[in-house]
């Protein structure tokens, strides 16, 4: 099992990932932090900006906006009640795989997380890594939204670039949807893999040893979007 498990105010990885993914820290309802250190002290992979895309709000409507949240160092969540801090802490765990069912439950009335937060096919969370010393040609983008087919549900694209406005929002102002972004991506000249399940995107973000028939392909995408070395 790949899961991570919520304990105080730290998602603990697995004992088998603890070499790779150092430092997940969920400091309480403050801030957190994504990224790995090497032996001697490089940071070599880590979480650069995470970016809410036109995301669903407490007023049950899209925000029509891009907000993001910066954790290098730590990042500091505040506003007012209600204005989603703790739920955008929550979505770290997202960027390694975590199932949204695993960090809040749907019931009582509730929607589930995806639904929430991706109320659109318009709207995204977008995590934009750095896997390696060359912020030139080692960063890249996890896109995820809600399935079409199921909006409880979240399907992955990882880009072979930087975060750009123009991939998400057209000239006019408009949200793009994966089709829309996909084409600015080929028309800038940026890379990018087919949708993926989340099963296949914790493969290659975490460059886990896959057993199925996929898995060469999913180990060929792990050398350019892992966020860890080999498991």
């Amino acid at each position: 099992s790949n899961r991570m498990s919520r304990k105080g105010s730290s998602w603990n990885i697995p004992a088998k990932h603890r070499d790779r993914i150092l430092l997940l820290r969920v400091m309480p309802a403050t801030a957190f932090v994504v990224q790995r250190i090497e032996p001697e002290g490089r940071v070599v992979y880590r979480v650069r900006r995470m970016y809410l895309v036109n995301a669903g709000t407490n007023k049950q409507r899209p925000s029509r906006r891009i907000s993001d949240v910066d954790p290098r160092g730590g990042a500091a969540v505040v506003g007012p009640n209600g204005v989603g801090k703790t739920t955008t802490l929550r979505l770290a765990p997202l960027f390694l795989g975590h199932l949204p069912s695993q960090i809040i439950q749907a019931g009582h009335g509730q929607k589930s997380m995806a639904r929430f937060i991706l109320p659109t096919p318009e709207s995204a969370i977008v995590f934009e890594y750095q896997r390696g010393a060359s912020e030139a040609h080692d960063v890249r983008l996890a896109v995820l939204r809600a399935r079409r087919d199921n909006p409880d549900a979240i399907e992955y694209r990882l880009f072979e670039c930087g975060f750009s406005r123009a991939l998400f929002v057209d000239v006019n102002g408009t949200f793009l949807d994966d089709e829309g972004t996909t084409a600015a991506a080929r028309e800038a000249g940026f890379s990018f893999t087919p949708k993926l399940t989340t099963a296949e995107y914790r493969t290659i973000i975490l460059n886990l040893r896959g057993n199925t028939k996929d898995a060469q392909k999913l180990r060929t995408l792990a050398r350019s979007y892992s966020f860890a070395p080999r498991a």
